[in-house]
């Protein structure tokens, strides 16, 4: 049994490593889920919702894969449309409307908060990342 193993073993080691593609980061679905995320953790910020340091970690080094993205291919008003794209409105002193506005995003921004902090997350981040070393 054991010198029928040893072969195969051998040839298993000989066998060039199998290469997983990712999964593109600059899809179009990366492209719509990037700026809601940036979206939802500025609307986190300006609700006072709680967001965990590993989801801010996460999310800024998604988005700045993202923002190097959009420069690269359309130049610094393309980088600059972007980020204003995730930015939140602006309420002045606050008020009403910006109650109302931050009570309609806040179980948005916790669920995207307990997905960042996640595998899910880890996922994502691992995606932009390698997308971004590719680019390089």
């Amino acid at each position: 049994m054991r010198r029928a193993l040893l072969p195969l073993l051998l040839l298993l080691g000989c066998a060039p490593e199998r290469q997983v593609a990712p999964i593109p980061f600059d899809s179009p679905a990366a492209e719509v889920s990037v700026p809601a995320l940036g979206g939802l953790v500025r609307a986190g910020q300006a609700c006072g919702v709680p967001l965990s340091a590993t989801t801010l970690d996460r999310a800024a080094r998604i988005e700045t894969a993202a923002i190097e993205q959009k420069e690269r291919i359309g130049g610094t008003a393309a980088r600059d449309a972007f980020l204003h794209s995730m930015a939140a409105p602006d309420f002045g002193r606050g008020g009403e409307e910006r109650d109302r506005w931050c009570a309609a995003r806040r179980p948005e921004v916790e669920r995207m908060n307990a997905i960042l902090s996640g595998p899910a997350g880890a996922a994502m981040l691992q995606r932009a990342e390698i997308a971004r070393a590719l680019r390089r």
